[in-house]
């Protein structure tokens, strides 16, 4: 089966695509992530690695994104052998240099010092992280790609527990908590090694979360990253509707770089799909604040129907003279200035009328 995805042409086995995490099976195409890609080759275009690492290649589709539409020189580590020729085929139809070796991440990764190593396996990124950060050169940067959302939104607890160390109420604010959680995980890993980390885009799409973070060098940058990383208490941080409960490890700073993000949004506007440009544009206030208030709660917590969310935003505005931002951790979800009472107090007199 032949199809095309950005600038490239590639070939898939079978006939048919299947959607969602994958399987471990050679040459494995999943249409879910091509909002993952694309955001993956805007942010490239305007950081500019000199040296790219696609970890897990499948079918080669990232590495030659990368190669046809940013010109950077792309190398690809893929361990199973017959996922390697679907690459080499894919790497001839669209006429790239693109460098693939046929041997484990771990391997190729710890070959090279690279600028941007990609990290999209099946799963958690946990067995991967210690050696991406190990090898990633000073300045640069990372992208991973965690599909472990059972672990990191808090439904199964012992998972969470185990493999993060953390408690995560599994409410509907979990995504926020999820993304929080993953880039605490990788701060603290990063610290563990005098290496700071900061997010240069976060987000949650369908199964997966995709966090691209650059990595410094230095004891002092370090402990300035893990004092962005605290607990957090619903009721003290985003309204007393929610229980008194501690939850955390978190990351409690930004989740976004938005000088980078707007200028991706600039340099690709003309290149990327209207979906790819709006889902970014839904990322830039992000960090107005810390959670967001989840309309759902608040009508279950006061009995009411749920108001709409342009009406409610419309209301803060004209009320409180400040703006009220949708979030794309939820649908029923807003991100403002307000207090959570001040929140509270709109949203009583709105869901009245």
């Amino acid at each position: 089966m032949i199809l095309e995805e950005g600038s490239s042409k590639i070939e898939i086995p079978g006939e048919e695509l299947t959607k969602g995490p994958g399987t471990r099976r050679a040459g494995f195409y999943n249409p879910d992530q091509v909002l993952n890609r694309d955001i993956t080759i805007s942010l490239l275009s305007v950081l500019k690695p000199r040296a790219y690492l696609d970890g897990f290649g499948g079918t080669g589709i990232r590495g030659i994104r990368v190669a046809l539409e940013t010109g950077i020189h792309p190398v690809v580590s893929e361990i199973n052998s017959k996922s390697v020729e679907i690459i080499s085929r894919n790497r001839e139809i669209n006429g790239v240099d693109m460098e693939i070796h046929n041997e484990p991440f771990e391997s190729v990764v710890s070959r090279f010092l690279f600028d941007f190593i990609d990290v999209d396996p099946y799963g958690s990124i946990v067995p991967f992280l210690d050696v991406a950060l190990t090898h990633v050169r000073n300045g640069g940067y990372i992208g991973l790609t965690a599909t472990d959302l059972s672990a990191l939104t808090g439904s199964a607890p012992g998972k969470t527990r185990r493999r993060y160390n953390a408690f995560i109420s599994n409410d509907r604010l979990r995504h926020e908590s999820g993304i929080r959680l993953l880039i605490s995980y990788v701060a603290s890993r990063a610290a563990a090694m005098d290496k700071q980390i900061m997010p240069i885009v976060s987000f949650w799409k369908s199964h997966y979360y995709r966090i691209v973070v650059r990595v410094k060098h230095g004891a002092g940058l370090a402990d300035e990253a893990i004092g962005k990383i605290g607990m957090l208490n619903k009721t003290n941080d985003v309204s007393k509707i929610y229980k008194d409960l501690d939850e955390g490890p978190l990351w409690r700073g930004s989740l976004m770089n938005h000088e980078i993000l707007d200028n991706a949004l600039n340099n690709r506007m003309d290149s990327i799909s209207m979906k790819t440009y709006e889902f970014l544009q839904s990322l830039k206030h992000e960090d107005e604040m810390f959670y967001f208030y989840e309309l759902s709660d608040f009508a279950s917590h006061f009995g009411r129907s749920l108001p709409p969310l342009s009406g409610m935003r419309d209301s803060i505005e004209r009320e409180c003279g400040k703006p009220a931002y949708r979030t794309h951790f939820s649908n029923t979800g807003l991100k403002s200035g307000l207090t959570g009472e001040e929140f509270a107090g709109v949203f009583e007199k709105i869901s009245t009328r």
